[in-house]
């Protein structure tokens, strides 16, 4: 963590607003006033962490404060060094812990802000801001409202109702999250109501009392009665935990939220002068007003007002020198000069000094105060004070003159009701070089590699949610379970896509090994892979892919062939093993399909896309298919089942890649020149083709009715009298990505693209009814007889291709019989 210079220029104008906040002491600083430690915030990198997701994922373009939660406890705050003992203020702490019990702390509300941008931070009006955020808190505490005089007592009572405890401790912070290079810069605030110029607090000149006016405990009331003290605030604390416990049980709220009450009101032993005996007990009592009105005129005079000083050291005062006291009590102060009246009296004030807080049960029962065995858990008084400067007996007595309540108004116009200029706040943090400044912290060294891979990674998509994308469900994509067959031009491709938008759960399956004619156009192999007969097309991509992105990547290979339409299988003698190794793969495919939230069909050949399209039909597996012509490209996402339409009140089944074939699917390659069995495409067409199947899968899974969602109807522009489709919004086809169209073909030759939708084909060899469900019930030996099949008749009797031929032959002979007869007479005439 260290000071950001950049702001230096940028925060001398506001220089008013921390003079009140220095704790060192000048020559000029005349020696009865009260120096004040303020407080150091210590924010662990896990509460920057959160705040820097939070900022990402909820807060996004809103400046608008969030709950900040911090707390405190007593620590020792002094360095020796050779020459001299330095103060250091106490730690305010935040972190993520929050949601413990925690009662040895104490608690701090207020809120924190963060900006967009750098500049909306350096020309932020810091005095303006301390103000808004934290006078209408404080100064309804206060029982101070900007409201007419008519309406000012209804304003006193509900300040009866607000905690002191809570309101008197407020915090604040501004911060700009750089989320792209994890930088944080902070400015924290422990806001504090200040005096007018002229009237700061100061310690009393006309103290009756035979100590002066910053006196040890120990000095002033002896072993005993410090004794007595640390008893008597321990149960105290266990009565306040207690009935803490019995408010949550009839209010029926959570209980985790205990701290440590940092104001009390201590009534002193009262003994009888003449005879010594004890005429009342020490008592400690919540602070509030009701309270403190409760109170005789008695126990006004000698109650004492108690805050739990967070500064523990053990320097003693001199009649020279004061010692700093804790943040705190400068609300304290206030509040007793404009809730309580008490506005140009002397006051006595206890800084509780503990050399600890530890944590207590509601479950224990109060020690009585005249128990001489008192119980070591809280027994923090020494023995020998005078040879000792650990426990209660360095707590110090303060006699302090109260600021009246004009003070305390920087604009004394009685007619001015705004209480943002008649009232003011302090309490700006100091930065590391003890000037006014904000603070940085780099969170870079405190990540995983692995963490910020996966952060700068989702950026796009996160930063997409703030304004363009709001309902982008970025966590859904990141557990999308994606299988790629094929792990070639359009494998690569779509791989790189799908990790741009934040799928992590890729399996390539491929068969190929990486030739030296494929890096220049498969984006994910070099050189290196194509060494020694080349690795497998599928472990390379896998590979490939976790290098890129990070171990975050769940990413696979499988090495398997998918058996073909008219590629036979299990001949010769070692028939029997192909089979087995064939069958293997088959369940292999199947498992691999099942198992994805959606399939990519990225083959090279036509038929091998036929036992795929098969299996994701009998998966219900969602299915986009990419094909490459030289000059034109096909994105489609095949129909679902006619089972899964009808569980989403669909009806219209849409094609597959096949329902325009009126034959069998059959060996491609047989009979071929190497330029017509290799995928031969122009290099612009593939990573095209690649985005388009890749964005239509993402916005899939954006739509209610996923891949049973319709496609859009298709109007004609009015100019060219090409069909393309208006989104407005109210299409059953639109997602929150825009519309899901069934086909998407293109061409760069025109560069035009239409999305056609084309219904199944009843009869189709890939999809029908009858094909999906001879796989179903036989499989493996289904797909043998389709495949051994040499010239497709099997498979197109199961599809009914072959009635389907048989009866358009009929039907196109009847309407070619010509009658002679009636032709002959026509002549005639």
């Amino acid at each position: 963590i260290h000071s950001d210079e950049r702001f230096r220029t940028n925060i001398y104008q506001y220089k008013s607003v921390y003079h009140s906040t220095q704790y060192t002491m000048t020559s000029e600083t005349p020696n009865n006033l009260v120096r004040f430690l303020p407080f150091r915030s210590v924010a662990e990198p896990s509460f920057w962490l959160e705040h820097n997701s939070r900022k990402l994922n909820e807060l996004r373009l809103s400046e608008e404060g969030i709950p900040l939660r911090g707390f405190f406890g007593v620590t020792t705050t002094t360095t020796t060094t050779t020459s001299s003992t330095t103060a250091i203020p106490p730690g305010m702490r935040f972190d993520t812990s929050g949601d413990a019990r925690r009662n040895e702390w104490i608690r701090a509300h207020g809120t924190i802000h963060s900006l967009n941008t750098i500049e909306n931070l350096k020309r932020c009006d810091k005095n303006k801001f301390l103000n808004e955020a934290c006078l209408p808190s404080l100064l309804a505490c206060c029982g101070v409202s900007s409201i007419d005089t008519a309406e000012k007592d209804n304003c006193g009572a509900a300040a009866s109702r607000i905690d002191p405890n809570v309101a008197l401790i407020p915090i604040t912070c501004i911060t700009y999250c750089d989320l792209k290079t994890n930088m944080t810069v902070y400015w924290f605030a422990f806001p504090a109501l200040s005096p007018r110029k002229g009237c700061a607090i100061a310690y009393s000149t006309n103290t009756t009392t035979h100590h002066p006016p910053q006196t040890r405990l120990i000095d002033a009331w002896g072993a005993n009665e410090c004794r007595t003290l640390s008893k008597c605030f321990h149960n105290f604390r266990v009565l306040q935990e207690q009935q803490y416990q019995q408010q949550c049980i009839q209010e029926e709220v959570d209980n985790n939220d205990v701290w440590c009450p940092p104001f009390f009101l201590l009534l002193p032993t009262l003994k009888d002068d003449s005879t010594g005996t004890i005429s009342r007990k020490m008592k400690c009592l919540p602070l509030n007003k009701d309270t403190y009105n409760s109170l005789s005129d008695e126990e006004k005079q000698r109650v004492i007002f108690g805050f739990l000083d967070p500064n523990t050291t053990t320097e003693k005062p001199s009649s020279s020198t004061t010692l700093a006291v804790g943040w705190t009590l400068r609300n304290l102060v206030a509040y007793l000069s404009l809730s309580l009246g008490l506005g140009g009296s002397d006051v006595t004030f206890l800084s509780l000094r503990l050399p600890f807080l530890r944590r207590v049960d509601s479950s224990e029962s109060c020690s009585s105060s005249d128990d001489d065995n008192m119980n070591n858990s809280y027994m923090d008084v020494a023995d020998e004070f005078e040879k000792n400067d650990e426990g209660v007996g360095n707590s110090l007595l303060l006699e302090i003159t109260i600021p009246l309540v004009s003070d305390y108004k920087w604009n004394n116009d009685d007619g001015a009701n705004d209480i943002y200029t008649s009232y003011r706040c302090v309490g700006w943090e100091l930065n590391k070089k003890n000037k006014p400044g904000p603070r940085s912290i780099d969170l870079r060294p405190l990540v995983s590699p692995s963490h910020l891979a996966r952060q700068a990674n989702d950026l796009n998509l996160r930063l997409m949610k703030w304004r363009a994308l709001p309902h982008l469900d970025v966590q859904r994509l990141s557990q999308l379970k994606v299988v790629l067959l094929g792990a070639g031009t359009l494998g690569c491709s779509v791989a790189r896509t799908l990790l741009g938008w934040g799928v992590r759960k890729i399996t390539f399956v491929d068969s190929g090994r990486v030739s030296y004619s494929n890096p220049v156009r498969q984006s994910l192999f070099g050189i290196e892979d194509c060494k020694e007969g080349g690795k497998y097309k599928a472990v390379a991509a896998a590979e490939s892919l976790v290098s890129i992105a990070g171990p975050d990547v769940q990413s696979k290979g499988v090495v398997l062939t998918i058996p073909m339409p008219g590629h036979s299988f299990g001949g010769g003698k070692d028939g029997e093993a192909e089979a087995a190794a064939v069958k293997k793969d088959v369940d292999t495919l199947h498992k691999l399909i099942d198992e994805s939230d959606v399939a990519f069909l990225l083959t090279d050949t036509r038929e091998s896309r036929w036992l795929p399209t098969v299996m994701a039909l009998a998966t219900d597996t969602p299915l986009i298919n990419a094909a490459l012509g030289l000059d034109s490209w096909l994105v489609m996402r095949h129909g679902p089942s006619s089972s899964a339409l009808a569980s989403c009140g669909q009806t219209q089944r849409l094609g597959c890649y096949f329902c325009n074939d009126i034959v069998a699917p059959e060996n491609s390659t047989r009979d071929r020149t190497l330029d017509q069995q290799c995928t031969v495409t122009r290099p612009g067409l593939a990573p095209i083709a690649a985005s388009m199947a890749t964005e239509l899968c993402v916005a899939m899974f954006h739509h209610s009715l996923g891949n049973c969602a319709p496609p859009p109807e298709a109007k004609r522009d009015g100019t060219s009298g090409s069909y393309s489709p208006v989104d407005d919004g109210t299409s059953p086809s639109s997602s929150a990505l825009g519309l899901m169209p069934h086909q998407i073909r293109g061409t760069i030759v025109t560069y035009m693209m239409m999305t056609p939708s084309v219904p199944a084909f009843p009869s189709c060899t890939a999809c029908a009814d009858g094909v999906v469900e001879e796989y179903k019930n036989r499989g493996f030996e289904f797909v043998k007889c389709v495949c051994c099949d040499a010239d497709g008749s099997y498979l197109e009797n199961v599809s009914g291709l072959t009635s389907f031929r048989e009866e358009a032959a009929k039907k196109l002979e009847e309407c070619l019989d010509w009658d002679d007869d009636d032709s002959d007479d026509d002549d005639d005439e």
